[in-house]
């Protein structure tokens, strides 16, 4: 009965390829929870790599003749491993920069360290505008230090009065 809604492995009919939209957004949504707000909250390389492989497999669920089962079994194994991995960076800091990577000091005591900023692809202008997000200062000289953070953000340090 499941495969006469979904299809069987031939060529699919319109219908059943609403079925297995349907089918693939509740499993979609099933997943998303799984894999938890840290997953698509925060957007490091490594976060954004759920997002990527998730959509691209799940995508073959709607309109592919693959069969659903196989499907959601290799998304789910790549939501155990984002689990899995999250939960080993919180309990080894060298796995952690490892996956995630490790913050870069951009702007020291006002002066910008321009082989970091270089090899960071971060320009003058995108610094200044992280300062301006982060603490809200236009200021470079009242900053002791910015860092670009391993989510892509810039985050800023003013100095103690």
């Amino acid at each position: 009965m499941l495969e006469d809604l979904i299809g069987n492995g031939s060529a699919l009919s319109p219908i059943e390829m609403c079925i297995r939209a349907f089918v693939i957004f509740i499993a979609a949504l099933i997943l998303i929870r799984l894999a938890g707000i840290r997953a698509f909250g925060m957007k490091s390389a490594y976060d954004n790599i759920i997002i990527l492989l998730l959509g691209a497999i799940l995508s073959r669920a709607v309109y592919s003749t693959d069969p659903i089962q196989g499907i959601l079994l290799a998304c789910l194994v790549i939501v155990l491993m984002h689990r899995l991995f999250a939960i080993l960076c919180v309990y080894s800091d060298t796995f952690g920069k490892l996956v995630k990577g490790d913050r870069t000091l951009l702007l020291h005591d006002g002066k910008a360290i321009r082989e970091n900023m270089r090899a960071s692809l971060i320009s003058h202008k995108d610094l200044d505008e992280g300062i301006r997000m982060s603490v809200h200062m236009e200021s470079r000289a009242n900053i002791e230090a910015a860092y670009l953070e391993r989510n892509g953000q810039i985050s800023a340090i003013k100095k103690e009065e």
